[in-house]
């Protein structure tokens, strides 16, 4: 083989070899977290309650890192995700054909790894679509589960979590 040739070779190999290696990563890379919320009235009289669900196609407690669901309930809204990725919380339209206000807070003895100044800032409050998207802070926010609630006016509040990894 000539020189040029097997030049030719080891750079086509070496290319090929970086986009391989930058769809793994994109493959394992955590994606933005949906969870959807529902007023739901029990019918017998008592006060509503919010339930909530994961919603997606890629669930990051999947992922290696997040080590799996057993402490991530998915029919509890839970989700997992890592610093500086979003999470969507979206009211959906209930009985009444109308999305409910909702916000949220860490009233469950976690800190907020939420981006709380800022251009990213999270007002831990819906819009008038009933959606609400924050950011997880930078490389500051320690990996665990942070415990908060989702209010809606009349309802009694929903305890869930996030799971950061």
């Amino acid at each position: 083989m000539t020189a040029v040739h097997t030049l030719k070779i080891t750079l086509v190999a070496a290319v090929a070899a970086l986009f391989l290696s930058a769809s793994f990563n994109v493959l394992a890379e955590a994606r933005e977290q949906r969870i959807l919320l529902e007023v739901v009235d029990p019918g017998d009289g008592a006060q509503c309650e919010v339930q909530a669900v994961f919603k997606g196609d890629h669930d990051n407690c999947d992922n290696d890192k997040a080590k799996g669901r057993g402490d991530c309930k998915k029919d509890q809204g839970c989700v997992c995700t890592r610093q500086e990725k979003k999470v969507q919380w979206s009211m959906t339209k209930g009985n009444d054909k109308q999305k409910e206000g909702f916000s949220i807070t860490f009233d469950q003895g976690s800190d907020n790894p939420f981006v709380t100044k800022g251009s990213n800032e999270c007002n831990f409050k819906s819009n008038k679509e009933g959606d609400l998207r924050c950011r997880v802070k930078g490389k500051d926010v320690p990996a665990g589960i942070y415990r908060y609630s989702v209010n809606v006016s009349h309802c009694k509040p929903l305890a869930t979590q996030v799971k950061i990894y």
